[in-house]
């Protein structure tokens, strides 16, 4: 019987995972409240994008001029706006993502995104222009919310590169939750 109880404790100490408290992951971790008993996440592998509408499209507004890209992960954002960048065609980024760091000042909200599954580079820099949040109450709490890092967000946006780094210029931000991002991903993989 004691063999039982000292089997016992030695396997539930082995069953404990050790985890870091200097890495960027384990701070995100740590920040939002989900490390240790989290469920671990795979990352999210989407089908390729669908093609261009026709030049003619017989829905009014949509043209093959535009294009929307949903994207889950850093590494894709960059990736499509590259790829729009060298062929011309303007894209507007649905990116989901974590905020690794955000500041604000008078009118402007900078962030830094990185992956929703891990906090290594690449990361974006991101630029909200909205001082809206002075004078609306519920922008101002939605806002505040995104200056904490850690927080999964929703943000719709256009990229640039300067030099070597490519920014985004945010049109709309807010928070996200994981059960948002797999509702919008059941959606993008049907």
């Amino acid at each position: 019987m004691l063999e039982e109880v000292t089997t016992k404790t030695s396997s539930q100490q082995l069953s404990k995972q050790f985890t870091s408290p200097v890495t960027p992951t384990t701070r995100l971790q740590a920040a939002y409240g989900s490390s240790g008993s989290a469920e671990i996440r795979k990352p999210i592998v989407r089908p390729p994008f669908p093609e261009s509408v026709r030049d003619r499209s017989p829905i009014i507004g949509l043209s093959s001029n535009s294009l929307l890209r949903t994207c889950f992960r850093i590494g894709e954002v960059i990736n499509q706006s590259c790829q729009a960048s060298k062929s011309g065609k303007r894209i507007m980024i649905e990116m989901y993502a974590r905020i690794l760091a955000s500041e604000r000042t008078g009118t402007e909200q900078q962030f830094t995104f990185c992956d929703l599954f891990h906090a290594r580079p690449p990361y974006i820099k991101g630029a909200y222009s909205a001082a809206i949040w002075k004078s609306v109450p519920l922008f101002e709490y939605d806002c505040s919310r995104l200056l904490q890092q850690g927080r999964i967000c929703r943000c719709i946006g256009t990229m640039k590169r300067e030099g070597k780094v490519w920014t985004m210029t945010v049109l709309n931000i807010w928070e996200a939750t994981w059960e948002d991002t797999e509702w919008v991903e059941a959606i993008v993989t049907l």
